[in-house]
């Protein structure tokens, strides 16, 4: 066997560069040639990626102007028929007995004006918690009354008694976009 130091250093730095040359090779096969192979998969995905339709932008704008028309179809109406539904409807999804009902005629916000195509209308709801809570529930489901746009409680700091319940009101907005004839 050879002992290193019987090596002269010509021989060292050649065996140097065969060992630097193993290791190398090693590593490619223990580690480079998987991260390579990564690569290149990552970039033929990419490439296929960027001639897809559905990546484009153009298409996800086409796409989320439908849902939207469609969502604007679902809370379309009638205006005539949307007036004079609107209370009977309202009041048909809030039956309960603890819950008083009053239509605002003029909106509280003299700065909100409606538009031609899209019109508001707002409830007050006058009762305890849980049964404004189910009413608003129920006259969320209601697509004829529109989509509920606002609701606004107004808790009563006042201590009741142990058998009184508080009295909150709550004022619930909807609003609806008229169909053009």
């Amino acid at each position: 066997m050879i002992k290193w130091k019987e090596i002269d250093y010509k021989k060292r730095n050649k065996l140097l560069f065969v060992g630097a040359g193993i290791l190398l090779v090693l590593a490619w096969f223990l580690a480079f040639q998987k991260t390579y192979v990564a690569y290149r998969e990552n970039t033929r995905l990419n490439s296929l990626i960027g001639n897809d339709i559905s990546n484009s932008t153009q298409f996800d704008f086409a796409r989320k102007s439908k849902v939207l028309d469609s969502l604007s179809k679902v809370y379309q109406s009638d205006s005539a028929t949307w007036n004079d539904n609107f209370l009977s409807e309202a009041s048909r999804a809030i039956n309960s007995p603890r819950i008083q009902v009053y239509f605002n005629n003029l909106p509280k916000n003299a700065m909100q004006v409606d538009s031609a195509a899209v019109k508001s209308k707002s409830l007050t709801l006058k009762g305890d918690y849980r049964s404004i809570v189910g009413s608003v529930a129920e006259l969320e489901k209601i697509n004829t009354l529109g989509y509920l746009s606002t609701v606004t409680l107004k808790f009563d700091n006042r201590r009741a008694s142990a058998n009184e319940r508080k009295v909150i009101e709550g004022e619930v907005g909807f609003k609806v976009k008229f169909s053009s004839h």
